[in-house]
């Protein structure tokens, strides 16, 4: 516990230094974040010592005419020694549309993480990500209630960039605490004054820890939290979840956003290879009379762990 607090000091306060000199906006947002990690952080990747893949499915805003949706796909696992690897694919989709989304993403990105046995429960990860990233602006694609409406016409863009991303992990069976900024895209010079991709140009800075706590044989607590950093003239969005998990194969839980978001979530381990969740949210009145729920979805597919010729599940983080 004593070096779980030492080095979490070291990264939250390493997390402080570098939010000092932000500039961004919010991104794409997962209620289950400890439950594909690798979207936010390259240092998760091969944490769980064994091969893991996952899938999460975010539809935003359900009533609302072309809210977010949101989908994202990770793959990692160890490699050689304590070097692991992952990739990730993120898309997301804003704007009602006739042919295609008015405006749109795409993330494909490799990871490589070294995991390093710092104490007996301990392991510290750093991590690294490379990738391309693509960004559609296509307002001539929205439906308008005024089709001649010049600010809509002649104002498309769409570009390629590289991209990458590094963060740190410090982690244990029972306790977890990481710092990542997941996505740095180099935008051309030629497109840096552009004001309608000023998004895709910044860099968010994220900070997630959580922990287990034993209340019987059979069910445990898992209290969790992510916070993201925007520049000075934005609010910084926390999530606060709090899970309980019984006989480790299944949990239910709920979660408080800053934003103003409520919502609870499950999860149930159907084998020891496959896990499903499910989570739902709603804004806090009196903007649930105009924005109702959010549904995500998610599928994590993991190859057993054998640990000293047993077989070991790793579940919580």
């Amino acid at each position: 516990m004593k070096t779980f607090i030492k080095y979490s000091f070291i990264i939250a306060f390493s997390f402080a230094t570098f939010a000092n000199n932000l500039k961004a906006q919010q991104e794409q947002m997962y209620s289950h974040y400890d439950f594909n990690s690798l979207a936010i952080n390259p240092a998760y990747a091969g944490s769980k010592r064994t091969l893991v893949a996952n899938s999460l499915y975010r539809k935003q805003w359900v009533n609302f005419p072309g809210a977010p949706t949101y989908y994202n796909l990770g793959v990692h696992a160890p490699v050689v020694g304590d070097f692991a690897a992952g990739l990730n694919i993120q898309t997301g989709e804003i704007g009602k549309f006739v042919k295609a989304s008015a405006i749109s993403e795409t993330q494909i990105a490799a990871s490589i993480a070294y995991n390093k046995k710092i104490s007996k429960d301990f392991r510290l990860a750093v991590g690294l990500r490379l990738g391309m990233y693509n960004y559609n602006f296509s307002l001539s694609k929205l439906q308008l209630g005024t089709p001649t409406d010049v600010v809509f016409n002649n104002n498309d863009y769409n570009f390629n960039a590289p991209m990458a991303g590094f963060g740190a992990y410090l982690y244990s069976e029972k306790y977890f605490v990481g710092i990542s900024a997941p996505r740095m895209v180099f935008v051309p010079d030629a497109q840096k004054n552009n004001t309608s991709i000023e998004y895709a140009a910044i860099t968010q800075y994220y900070l997630t820890a959580g922990m287990v706590v034993d209340v019987s044989d059979d069910i445990k607590l898992k209290p969790t939290t992510q916070i993201k950093v925007a520049n000075a003239g934005m609010p910084i969005q926390a999530d606060f979840n709090l899970h309980a998990i019984y006989k480790d194969n299944y949990s239910i839980g709920a979660f408080y956003r800053t934003e103003g978001d409520i919502g609870v979530m499950a999860m149930a381990q159907v084998s020891p290879s496959f896990s499903l969740v499910y989570s739902y949210d709603s804004k806090l009145s009196p903007l649930n009379t105009y924005i109702k729920g959010s549904h995500e979805f998610g599928i994590q597919y993991m190859l057993p762990y054998v640990s000293n010729n047993r077989i070991r599940v790793p579940r919580y983080f």
